[in-house]
């Protein structure tokens, strides 16, 4: 009898283990790129990848994750994507240090130069006429986009690693390569508030549409909620890693998923604080992470230990029912979408005005 209870209890355990490994690993990869997946854009219908092999990727935002077409253009890895909110335009930029404004056919359009050093995000204002760039030049450029021209520029200590924001255009939250997250009035250029908690390096920020509430990862091993109409810190969520590379909001706003330096990713109902999911994924660090669209799913780039199989990631969310990976269209992606793709769709590098530091090898 002891003998059959152990046999069944390890049984049990093993089921359990398995459920656990099965249950970490993505139900699709994503095809096209050709090394690491950096960064991801999401669009009413449009998924953007950037990576290390300086290309960008747009699939169908839905299931079978089509892909559509890959865009050229820039001489370095690709560090920052960004939609307007109409998703008629994209932005990119780069280690190259340069910006690439793409139209609604994804021909391009204006290049933008002024920064120098690489650009690490970028986000339009509401109304799409201009575009912010941070960069490790310690500044933030306000771009108009009808002229191409450089309209603002906002100085910092430290390199600028995140910006959000405000709906009304007049205030832009920035993180950077210092503990502290800052509010600046743009007209001015003045810091008029600042966030204090965090006790290293911030590196993703995500403002939720109301404007009520601030969220911030950070190398502190911490990912926070902060309180905007007080300025105090609301909430801590337990990430359990060493630096939270990643955060972002679902699109209901009620949840929130966190990207690690351990590759791990966790879902979370950030208002209460509740895991509601977590992916331990060991293959590397988790660079960027976000929800689909009906947030049942989470698009996940990596930086990958074993430089084979790249892709970007995608996994359940475990918000609402996990969807069966074999509900998740996948045949012959990779031939049918790849296939359409020409040599005529990948614009022709420029000549930089500067002599092209960055080679595929050369990773920060």
């Amino acid at each position: 009898m002891t003998k059959r209870i152990f046999t069944i209890s390890l049984s049990i355990l093993f089921s359990i283990v398995s459920f656990a490994q099965e249950n970490s690993q993505p139900s699709l990869i994503l095809p096209g790129h050709t090394d690491d997946v950096d960064v991801i854009a999401l669009s009413t219908n449009l998924l953007a990848t950037g990576g290390h092999d300086f290309k960008i990727n747009l699939y169908q935002a839905d299931s079978p994750f089509t892909l559509i077409k890959t865009l050229g253009g820039h001489l370095g890895p690709i560090t920052a994507l960004a939609f307007t909110k109409d998703g008629k335009r994209l932005a990119s930029a780069g280690e190259d240090r340069l910006i690439q404004l793409w139209d609604s056919t994804f021909t391009i359009g204006t290049r933008l130069e002024g920064h120098k050093d690489r650009v690490n995000c970028l986000a339009f204002e509401r109304t799409g006429r201009y575009l912010f760039s941070g960069s490790d030049d310690k500044t933030i450029l306000i771009w108009n986009i009808k002229t191409g021209k450089v309209v603002k520029t906002i100085s910092n200590e430290q390199p600028i690693n995140s910006i959000a924001i405000s709906n009304n255009g007049k205030y832009i939250y920035v993180a950077g390569g210092e503990p502290k997250i800052k509010l600046i009035e743009i007209a001015t250029g003045k810091t008029i508030k600042t966030f204090d908690g965090h006790t290293d390096v911030v590196n993703d920020l995500a403002l939720t549409s109301d404007e009520k509430f601030l969220l911030s990862g950070s190398n502190d091993k911490t990912a926070r909620v902060w309180n905007l109409a007080t300025g105090k810190q609301a909430r801590i969520l337990p990430i359990d890693c060493w630096k939270a590379l990643s955060i972002a909001l679902s699109s209901n706003q009620k949840y929130a998923v966190t990207g690690c330096n351990d590759g791990s990713l966790k879902v979370w109902e950030w208002e209460t604080g509740k895991l509601i999911h977590s992916i331990a994924y060991t293959i590397g660090l988790t660079r960027k992470a976000l929800f689909n669209k009906d947030n049942t799913l989470v698009f996940a780039a990596y930086m990958l230990r074993d430089k084979s199989d790249f892709g970007l990631r995608v996994f359940n969310s475990n918000i609402t029912k996990p969807i069966p990976p074999s509900q998740i269209k996948n045949e012959k992606i990779a031939a049918d979408s790849l296939s359409k793709i020409s040599k005529d769709s990948l614009p022709q590098n420029p000549k930089l005005p500067t002599k092209n530091k960055y080679a595929p090898n050369n990773k920060k």
